[in-house]
């Protein structure tokens, strides 16, 4: 207000006083007017219903600039803005306002509303535009020039500027009108060539143009401008005023230096350029560069004024002659290349592409004939059409559709296609491509092909689509598509496949699915889940009853490919669940019957119990396998605690996860109620140090803590009490003084030795987050469980030293160079060493359960089974007959055989010797 004042004096005090408030959008709408606008003509209500905006009530000569003014106020983040304009009153009168404005923005800093102190000074407005009439008449005319103007009186005082110049240089009027022209925007004007100019025109009335000034403006940066002078006599003849044009010329002076270095590097583009470039005139060679003499190994004077139609073969002359002809005669350049080959200095020669342009070489027409050297790329013909003739074979006796497209029409099919089409190939090439396709699929297809060539992307894709016979039958086909390059463009490669029979093994699946909705609610009502599965990788399902609920997914997951069966089946039995279920496939079963363990969403364990039936087509081939699942984990838990010790030695097998069974002791001793987690520590036989060899729903960072401590630790002495401790976790650790563990929030705590002999050999650490104390009868199961573990550690430990001799001894036989195989009585791969593995390029989880008939070549399959019969027959023990590899490589071999047991069965020993 104090600006405000200072600057309207008494005419704010006299004078009719509005405010106003608007939006900061198209024609300022009004949001709040005062009332006394009536005074005007003007209703309130008219302004805020938005009948009327503010910007029809301003004058239209003032309208730009207000706007010009109000955005450069905002772009400098001034807190408040004084300035004086005319609106119309109701009548169409002009009244001279002065307005005192401020702004509000949002909370991104961006103008959403102006208010307004709106002042009507019309009177002392007149007072004052009538001793200015001819400063009006000029400032209406220079407004209209493009250029930027100053207007100066002799003492080089700015009278006034045109909106170009405040435009150009982003200034107001306020820091423009009534300064000297060396005073403004910080003195950048104040330059020494601008200032002799000045002067001389001063003094002598000397006028100037194109003064050309180099400078960096403050707010504009770095400009080239170039400044014109005159002095003129105002209209009443009286005064003598100083006009200065500016002109804005940077754009076009980096233009002009960009041209000169443009032409430099063009210039030496042509000379160290990777293509030969030569300039005819009348028919002789006025020009070549360096690259050209280098292709001929020629010296310039040698071939400069040379005749063009001498350095190439006579074969080729008629043609470049009438080419170059026609080039001058059109005086145009030829959009074509064409093969030419050129003579050497020495005679020999080397082919070239040449492309002709039309020039002017010093001022008369000419002819720039660019040649490149194809000796390379000849060659690379050469040896790509050798080796297309012998893919060629391939892709027409392929047993898929293959085609070619370019512009959406195909330009390639082989037999395939035409045989799936029925159309003969002369009818097939040339056709749009979507004439092979069904209406539905066209617009999509054809559309994918498109952007994927536009965006250049090589990766395959791969579709179901249906392709339309020439008889007009839809034929569901697979199409696999990549771009390729055919004939030097880009074109589209397809490989299509009929999967007739496919879709109608599907649809007589989705048959078989819909019979077996009607049981849906006795299966969802049952424990029993059950479940469609394809035989492929990874076990996709088809179908799964709605009762998967229970592992926490829904079937949606499921029967979406979002998770794949083979996903939740615990990690250490999907090998040996796979290697069953293969194993059945083999040998021609039809029902499978399966124990293993499977995750839940929330990574809990269930052991579940399979039973499923595979289904084959009237070939054997299988089409899907459908059963049920049962959680059987109680059954499992309960054998499990009858069967730690019982059973131990039946779970150490030469082939036992020790880590795995530690794991098993203690997934089964947090499943008493009120215990959720747990840690298994070992003693260390010879040191005594305690280490950690399994743990149960604890972080890592926790479990990192204790991970292991030193038998004289005070950790160490209290685990390995000889008796059960029951406290809370924090009363444990205090007692230790050790780091504080608090962040793992554990409470109930139970530590229970385990006992070999009358030895600690193991310590169970138990705990739970949400109990704060274990029950009495809680501490009993938990008691009974530790003096049935303890033992089967203890007897672990024995079992390891022995286990360590078996694997000693696995060793041997694997780095052993001949092979050693053992049979069961029905010719079944039991056992094999890593060399038969190796030297025939199978897996071991491939060999084990393949009949041994499967390694010899199948042209002797039925002297190999002969043999075989023989051998179990204990009629000879020697067999001659070559293996197969899995690269159908013949490895000649001498196989001999012995009776022996395998896991207490009969079984046949083999060690065969690769002979030469």
């Amino acid at each position: 207000m104090d600006v405000l004042t200072k600057r309207l004096g008494t005419t704010f005090c006299n004078n009719a006083v509005f405010t106003f408030s608007w939006k900061n959008e198209e024609n300022w709408p009004v949001d709040s007017v005062s009332e006394n606008i009536e005074q005007l003509g003007y209703a309130s209500d008219e302004f805020i219903s938005g009948r009327l905006t503010y910007s029809e009530i301003v004058h239209p000569d003032d309208m730009d600039k207000l706007k010009y003014v109000i955005r450069q106020w905002d772009r400098e983040n001034m807190p408040c803005l004084f300035l004086e304009y005319r609106i119309l009153d109701i009548k169409g009168d002009v009244h001279w306002v002065a307005k005192f404005l401020h702004g509000q923005c949002d909370e991104e800093g961006i103008l959403k509303y102006l208010h307004g102190i709106i002042v009507d000074i019309t009177e002392s407005k007149r007072t004052e535009l009538s001793l200015r009439p001819e400063n009006d008449y000029l400032k209406s005319v220079v407004n209209t020039v493009r250029e930027a103007l100053l207007v100066l009186d002799f003492n080089l005082k700015i009278i006034f500027a045109n909106l170009s110049f405040y435009r150009l240089f982003t200034t107001e009027p306020s820091e423009t009108e009534g300064q000297f022209l060396y005073d403004i925007e910080d003195g950048q004007w104040n330059i020494p060539s601008l200032k002799a100019r000045m002067s001389a025109l001063l003094e002598e009335g000397t006028e100037f143009n194109d003064l050309e000034l180099e400078k960096h403006f403050n707010k504009i940066g770095h400009r080239v401008v170039l400044v014109n002078s005159k002095t003129i006599n105002t209209l009443n003849g009286a005064d003598r005023i100083i006009v200065l044009a500016i002109e804005d010329v940077t754009s076009g002076k980096k233009s002009a230096m960009e041209l000169k270095a443009s032409e430099a590097k063009y210039s030496a583009l042509v000379e160290k350029g990777n293509d030969g470039i030569i300039i005819i005139q009348e028919d002789v060679l006025r020009f070549t560069n360096s690259k050209f003499l280098e292709l001929t190994r020629y010296q310039k004077e040698e071939i400069i004024n040379s005749v063009l139609l001498d350095h190439v073969p006579l074969d080729f002359r008629r043609m470049l002659l009438k080419r170059y002809t026609k080039t001058l005669r059109d005086e145009r350049s030829i959009k074509r290349n064409y093969e030419v080959d050129f003579f050497r200095k020495d005679g020999s020669t080397f082919p070239a592409e040449v492309s002709l342009s039309f020039i002017y070489y010093e001022n008369d027409p000419a002819v720039m004939i660019a040649i490149r050297d194809i000796a390379e790329r000849k060659k690379a013909e050469m040896e790509l059409k050798n080796s297309e003739k012998k893919y060629s074979t391939l892709v027409e006796k392929s047993n898929d559709g293959i085609v070619i497209l370019q512009d959406d029409h195909l330009v390639f099919a082989n037999n395939k296609f035409v045989e799936i089409t029925g159309y003969t190939r002369t009818e097939a090439i040339g056709k749009p491509f979507a004439n092979f396709l069904s209406m539905e699929y066209r617009r999509m297809i054809i559309g994918k092909f498109k952007r994927n060539l536009e965006k250049k992307r090589e990766t395959p894709h791969k579709y179901e689509i249906e392709l339309l016979s020439k008889a007009g039958k839809k034929i569901p086909a697979e199409i696999n598509s990549s771009i390729i390059e055919h004939e030097g463009r880009p074109a589209y490669m397809a490989i299509i496949r009929d999967i007739t029979e496919q879709k109608t093994r599907e649809q007589e699946l989705l048959k078989l699915i819909e019979v077996q909705k009607v049981l849906e609610n006795v299966i969802e009502s049952s424990p029993a889940i059950v479940f469609f599965w394809k035989p492929d990788e990874n076990w996709p399902v088809e179908f799964v009853s709605e009762n998967i609920s229970q592992f926490g997914y829904t079937a949606k997951e499921f029967m979406s490919g979002k998770i794949l069966y083979g996903n939740i089946i615990h990690p250490s039995d999907l090998e040996k669940m796979n290697h069953g279920t293969s194993r059945c496939f083999q040998e021609g079963g039809t029902n499978i019957s399966l124990e293993y363990r499977i995750l839940t969403r929330s990574g809990e364990v269930r052991w579940i119990d399979e039973r499923s039936v595979i289904k084959r087509d009237a070939e054997g081939r299988i089409q899907y396998i459908h059963g049920i699942i049962v959680d059987v984990t109680e059954r499992k838990n309960v054998n499990n605690f009858m069967r730690i010790g019982s059973d131990l030695g039946t779970l150490l097998t030469p082939t036992a996860d020790i880590k795995e069974l530690f794991q098993q002791f203690l997934e089964l001793v947090t499943q008493v109620k009120g215990i959720d987690c747990g840690t298994l520590y070992l003693v260390d036989e010879s040191t005594g140090d305690l280490n950690l060899v399994a743990h149960k729903s604890l972080s890592f960072k926790f479990v990192n803590s204790i991970r292991q401590y030193s038998a004289n630790s005070l950790h160490a002495r209290i685990l390995k009490t000889e008796y059960p401790i029951y406290k809370l976790y924090y009363e444990i650790n205090s007692m230790t003084h050790g780091k504080d563990l608090g962040f793992e929030g554990l409470e109930a705590t139970a530590i229970l030795p385990l006992k070999y002999e009358g030895n600690v050999v193991a310590v169970f650490m138990l705990a739970s987050h949400t109990e704060y104390a274990i029950a009495q009868n809680i501490r009993s199961t938990l008691e009974s469980l530790a003096s049935q573990v303890g033992p089967s550690i203890g007897r672990i430990r024995e079992q390891v030293h022995v286990q360590k001799n078996l694997n000693n001894l696995q060793d041997i036989i694997d780095n052993l160079e001949d092979f050693l195989f053992v049979l069961d009585m029905d010719g079944c791969i039991l056992h094999t060493n890593s060399f038969l593995c190796k030297r025939l390029g199978y897996s071991q989880e491939e060999l084990l359960g393949l009949n041994m008939l499967n390694l010899h070549p199948q042209n002797r399959a039925i002297e190999t089974a002969t043999a075989l019969a023989d051998i179990l027959a204990g009629k000879m023990s020697i067999i001659r007959i070559p293996f197969e590899s899995y690269d159908g490589e013949l490895i000649p071999v001498e196989i001999k055989t012995t009776r022996g047991n395998w896991d207490g069965h009969l079984a046949l020993i083999c060690l065969a010797r690769e002979s030469s």
